[in-house]
């Protein structure tokens, strides 16, 4: 039978579908910590796939900061994540100010 994953952690699975256990992150500096991580997967994911495929994949990626993310920091974390999809060229700017 397989290893639980500790407490606070999540499955999530990588852009090839890899398994993988991450910890829910609930500090500012965490938070931030895996934003920059996503950015670097983005720029990787932009260049290995298609545009709707990097989308999918990033998604996938970014599922254990945005399932449950500290009140207080979902806009944070969301604004963030559409910030990098716009400047990736994966969506429009629907935002007011965009």
């Amino acid at each position: 039978m397989g290893e639980l994953p500790p407490p606070g952690a999540v499955h999530a699975r990588d852009h090839d579908g890899a398994r993988r256990t991450v910890c829910l992150m609930k500090s500012r500096s965490d938070i931030d910590s895996e934003l920059r991580r996503l950015q670097q997967r983005l720029q990787a994911l932009c260049a290995e796939l298609p545009p709707d495929q990097a989308r999918e994949a990033f998604a996938r990626e970014a599922e254990p900061l945005t399932a449950d993310p500290p009140a207080e920091l979902d806009a944070h974390i969301q604004g963030r994540i559409h910030a990098m999809l716009v400047e990736a060229g994966l969506i429009e700017d629907e935002s007011p100010t965009g």
